[in-house]
């Protein structure tokens, strides 16, 4: 019955991404600061199909770019962390996501820098080139575990993400999921739908600190989270 139902939620999910996407894609084309009115809607819209409710906790701080930080638990996070965002935002995100049709065109819009991890040369181009992005008024998205759990537990972080919030001085924002690994991991193809907490923590500081001491702290905060 769950799988059946799983086949449902995601044909109406595509029919929504390939019908409405495209319009609003060339709304976005048209007048490019629209963008950032839809896109929050549109992740809600999204988050809706996927049979999802959301509870948020915290406010998102307004008056500065962050380095905005999440755990990665599933592909529904593209949806689920821009729920709660205010403001120009971009991201720092794997290369393969600019194969996508449609979704590679909303991430050309919204600045994002692809990165292919395996190679050092362009890993080390792309967090320059996200400086200059976080710099010219954007918060730039980082998912620091790289890849999607396959336990439910917090991956190592990498640590691009916090070369980029040292040389920029910008405050880390921690945005942490709950729930998702549940409604959909990486190794289970089907959806079991049901609840996402979204908490915003406080903003944590760059500056005096070393890359690993600003990751600890981070990582310190997701997990105290994540573990209880």
């Amino acid at each position: 019955m769950i799988r059946l139902q799983s086949i449902f939620i995601y044909l109406r999910a595509l029919l929504t991404f390939f019908i409405i996407g495209p319009v609003l894609l060339f709304i976005s084309i048209i007048y490019t600061p629209f963008i950032y009115f839809i896109v929050v809607p549109f992740c809600k819209l999204m988050l809706f199909m996927f049979g999802c409710k959301v509870n948020v906790k915290g406010h998102f701080p307004e008056g500065k770019s962050f380095v905005i930080m999440a755990n990665h638990s599933s592909f529904l996070d593209v949806f689920a962390i821009p729920f709660v965002f205010k403001g120009k935002f971009s991201a720092v995100a794997a290369a393969k996501n600019f194969h996508i049709p449609i979704y590679r065109n909303f991430l050309k819009k919204l600045k994002v820098v692809g990165i292919d991890r395996s190679n050092l040369e362009n890993s080390i181009k792309g967090i320059t080139q996200a400086e200059k992005v976080l710099k010219s008024g954007y918060h730039i998205v980082v998912l620091p575990e790289g890849t999607r759990t396959l336990t439910g537990k917090l991956n190592n972080f990498k640590k691009g993400g916090f070369h980029l919030a040292i040389n920029t001085r910008a405050h880390v924002l921690p945005i942490i999921t709950k729930g998702l690994f549940n409604i959909k991991p990486k190794n289970r193809w089907y959806i079991k739908p049901g609840t996402i907490d979204i908490i915003i923590e406080k903003p944590i500081e760059s500056e005096s600190k070393t890359v690993n001491e600003l990751l600890d702290e981070t990582y310190a905060v997701f997990n105290n989270h994540l573990e209880s």
